[in-house]
């Protein structure tokens, strides 16, 4: 798995975050953001969703009431730490449609893609709070929408404060990551039937989505 020496940093980060991961950054801050950008990727019965990073699992029942235990949820995450409570959500509930990946995203390739998606591609791709993270997140955004099938829908969730601020301070030092990168603004290049809401948590998140050209 290649890492260079800041994701590196950053995984021995988030897999000592992952015991109080749920705490900190719970359901019920972002639920408002995170099902409007479920709701973008219309999703129904045997849909074929990749979740990066998936985290703790914290997208698997949003997932569920639409997927209704059919169809399969891939989640990939560099951080064991991680990876460990999303596999207990799973077992807790008894799904069966949910695999998990320790892989980088930007080492997902056709094979990975032709093992799960039989070359179709993916239906459905939520990136949620990682592009944020991310070293090198135009590639990671140029590599998920690659992977979507014709008209496969693409959501991204994160934290967008282009000016300097305490509270973007804050969410940097909690995240390890970046507040003011233009993500939804590099999206829309590459994307059809972009749509945007900033509005979430006073204006610090947003939701952005479109469709494979």
């Amino acid at each position: 798995m290649k890492t260079d020496p800041k994701q590196r940093k950053a995984n021995s980060y988030y897999n000592r975050f992952s015991r109080v991961y749920d705490l900190v950054s719970s359901k019920a801050y972002y639920h408002k953001a995170r099902s409007r950008a479920i709701e973008e990727l219309n999703l129904e019965k045997g849909t074929r969703i990749l979740n990066v990073p998936v985290g703790t699992g914290q997208n698997f029942e949003y997932f569920q009431s639409y997927l209704e235990d059919t169809g399969l949820i891939l989640g990939v995450d560099i951080s064991p730490g991680m990876l460990m409570k999303a596999k207990k959500k799973i077992g807790r509930n008894n799904w069966s449609n949910i695999v998990l990946l320790n892989r980088n995203v930007l080492d997902i390739d056709t094979f990975l893609v032709a093992e799960y998606t039989k070359n179709n591609g993916f239906d459905a791709i939520l990136c949620d709070l990682g592009l944020s993270g991310f070293p090198e997140w135009k590639k990671v955004i140029d590599t998920l929408v690659s992977l979507l099938s014709v008209n496969g829908r693409i959501a991204i969730m994160d934290w967008y404060i282009d000016k300097p601020t305490l509270r973007g301070e804050f969410i940097k030092w909690i995240g390890k990551g970046e507040v003011d990168r233009p993500l939804w603004q590099y999206l829309e290049t590459k994307v059809t039937d972009f749509y945007l809401d900033a509005s979430f948590n006073r204006g610090g998140v947003f939701v952005a989505s479109g469709s494979r050209k």
